[in-house]
């Protein structure tokens, strides 16, 4: 059995055994004046609203990571596409295209750090820092080329780096060539394409 599935009964036990020592007080117990009936209705009332606090405490933690993990993910396709397009502007040696993506490789480089680690697991973590790492690298590269620079070599950097980052998206569910961006997607606040 899965931790996560073990997770999700926990409260449903918890509360059972709550409700069970309650019904067992109740009967060995039971009220008999007003002051006890409200004194049980209160105590009721408190569980009740603990048990709430715990569920909804519960759901805000799996929708924080979820959305920690659509926004890596959108972050990985960006890679994708900002390093498909460096890479085919080393091609074309069109240098008003490469410095155009030259400034979008920063922007996602910036979105990627927005990226909460605390929020994802293990392989969202790995992807995460491995991208950041490769775009930081990557801006390296792209910050001292100059028109008379050497375009081939710039591509080939690119290309080698292509496949990690599909290969990232696929791990994640989203491979480049059934669901990666055909245009920049800057973060927004609905992942409407991997939700």
């Amino acid at each position: 059995m899965k931790s996560g599935v073990a997770f999700r009964w926990l409260p449903y036990v918890g509360f059972a055994g709550l409700l069970g020592g309650a019904a067992a007080a109740f009967w060995i117990a039971p009220p008999r004046t007003s002051a006890e009936w409200a004194a049980w209705i209160q105590a009721a009332s408190v569980l009740l609203a603990l048990c709430l606090a715990l569920r909804l405490q519960y759901a805000a933690g799996r929708q924080a990571a979820r959305q920690a993990d659509q926004v890596a993910t959108l972050f990985a396709a960006n890679m994708h596409w900002v390093f498909r397009e460096l890479s085919d502007a080393c091609i074309k040696r069109a240098w008003a295209d490469f410095a155009v993506h030259r400034r979008v490789l920063q922007e996602v480089l910036a979105q990627g750090r927005e990226v909460s680690l605390q929020q994802i697991d293990g392989s969202g973590l790995a992807m995460v820092t491995s991208l950041r790492a490769m775009a930081v690298e990557g801006l390296e590269m792209v910050a001292s080329h100059t028109p008379q620079g050497d375009w081939h070599q710039l591509h080939r950097y690119f290309e080698k780096r292509l496949p990690s980052i599909a290969g990232w998206l696929a791990l994640y569910g989203h491979p480049p060539e059934n669901s990666g961006p055909t245009d920049y997607q800057g973060l927004r606040t609905s992942f409407g394409q991997f939700g």
